[in-house]
């Protein structure tokens, strides 16, 4: 598709690695890149020309007008690394609604020109059997064999099975290995009863936290976390009655119907949440329990 890549500029990388994430439950992946793009100081790279990838535009209307349109967001960032090991490349992009395949295809392209031989996807999904007491997980998912004893050795749980529907993460695992890129997708799982809630009532850093953790460690990345864990630790202070509350109303299945919301896409995920819109959250939380209970 020529013109579909628009590179601002082209920087020399070395030995360089792809982070990629794409909107979901509790924004876990864009944290993470948003995250790293924002300590590190990355510099915009270029995007991908949204118009042949979308079909649910974002607009703005006032007062019967319309404003503005912008179709799939997407933005690839850069950092150079000072001791000259190891540099980046960062994907937030939203998911394609159409031609998912090119989409794949175009991101790959970019990782080819800059000498990428590494990427890694990072994301959650809301998982039964764990509860917000307990420390998050990171899972792995790898496209060629001998990954699997790299991510054990950073005490990364390997997915242990599956058949199903699969997602972005599973098309660049499977087409990133035609061409001899290693793929690694990190996924975070959280609490279903609040993986089930909209973003921000679904905000939960921890995961976050554990996957940069993973990621810096695998990597050598050296970026300050304390922000993150001070958010993470806000959050469960903050949001611990009502977490509690969407767990045992979870458990009597009187709350939640079937459904999983569509994640929506943020600006900034890595922004923390304000006192004022923790406590607007639980307020709006509570509401939702005494509509749900009547």
């Amino acid at each position: 598709m020529p013109g579909a890549i628009n590179l601002y500029k082209r920087p020399d990388l070395k030995n360089a690695r792809l982070i990629m994430a794409w909107p979901d439950a509790g924004h876990v992946g864009l944290r993470v890149v948003d995250y790293l793009k924002n300590k590190l100081e990355a510099e915009k790279l270029g995007r991908i020309e949204p118009y042949d990838f979308s079909l649910v535009p974002w607009i703005s209307v006032k007062n019967g007008l319309i404003e503005s349109l912008e179709l799939m967001k997407n933005e690839f960032y850069y950092w150079k690394d000072a001791r000259g090991e190891r540099d980046l490349v960062i994907l937030r992009s939203e998911q394609p609604t159409v031609r998912p395949y090119e989409y794949v295809s175009l991101v790959l392209d970019v990782a080819c020109q800059f000498g990428v031989k590494r990427i890694y996807m990072v994301g959650s999904f809301g998982a039964t059997g764990i509860t917000h007491a307990e420390e998050p997980m990171v899972l792995g998912v790898v496209n060629q064999a001998r990954l699997r004893g790299f991510l054990e050795s950073q005490h990364v749980s390997l997915y242990p099975e599956y058949k199903g529907i699969g997602n972005l993460h599973s098309s660049f695992l499977w087409f990133a290995r035609d061409r001899d890129i290693e793929a690694i997708s990190l996924w975070s799982p959280m609490p279903h009863y609040i993986a089930r809630l909209p973003f921000p009532w679904s905000n939960y850093p921890k995961c976050s936290l554990a996957i940069l953790g993973k990621l810096a460690t695998m990597e050598g990345i050296e970026a300050d976390i304390k922000e993150l864990e001070i958010s993470a630790r806000q959050t469960d202070t903050e949001m611990g009655k009502i977490y509690n509350e969407l767990y045992e109303q979870a458990k009597k299945e009187l709350v939640y119907q079937n459904v999983e919301p569509l994640p929506t896409y943020t600006e900034d995920a890595s922004e923390p949440i304000s006192d004022e819109g923790l406590r607007r959250m639980m307020r709006d939380i509570e509401d939702f329990f005494k509509r749900g209970n009547q």
